[in-house]
């Protein structure tokens, strides 16, 4: 568990600027077309990524975790979550210029049609929105068993 531990410890700073830019940059790099959905996302992006460094930063709090060099389970987990979540976004993301020409990743490849990707894409917005939500709270707890001293949902 120390090897997840660590990895999550050092990707928390990496994600929320290499996620985000993939969800709307990175699938054009994949074959799929871009469009309004990406020039709106340059904007959104930003936003993302500060909401994203939030958990990132009260995290940073968590003496014992920090003394410890390792992570808490439900911290580490609701991350995972929330980067497969934004990872899915990127791939089922549909998106189209004004010529008319629309798609995402996997619907460019053949691997699930358009109309999957409709429904594949609000579930995983969804989910990452949960998951990051689940992500600041399990910050915050860890921070909190930190200072109190309780050891109800430490892992080592």
């Amino acid at each position: 568990m120390r090897l997840t531990n660590r990895f999550v410890r050092i990707f928390q700073w990496i994600a929320p600027v290499l996620l985000p830019a993939f969800v709307v940059l990175g699938r054009g790099l994949l074959g799929a077309p871009l469009g309004w959905m990406a020039a709106i996302g340059i904007f959104v992006a930003p936003l993302m990524t500060i909401a994203m460094y939030a958990s990132a930063i009260v995290f940073v709090f968590d003496r014992d975790a920090a003394a410890a060099k390792t992570g808490r389970l439900a911290y580490d987990v609701s991350n995972y979550v929330l980067w497969a979540a934004l990872v899915v976004m990127g791939l089922t993301i549909q998106d189209g210029g004004d010529i008319g020409e629309y798609g995402s990743v996997l619907s460019t490849w053949g691997v699930i049609s358009d109309d999957a990707t409709l429904i594949v894409f609000p579930v995983a917005m969804a989910i990452a929105g949960l998951a990051w939500l689940a992500t600041l709270i399990t910050a915050i707890m860890c921070v909190v068993e930190s200072r109190t001293g309780r050891r109800a949902i430490s892992v080592r």
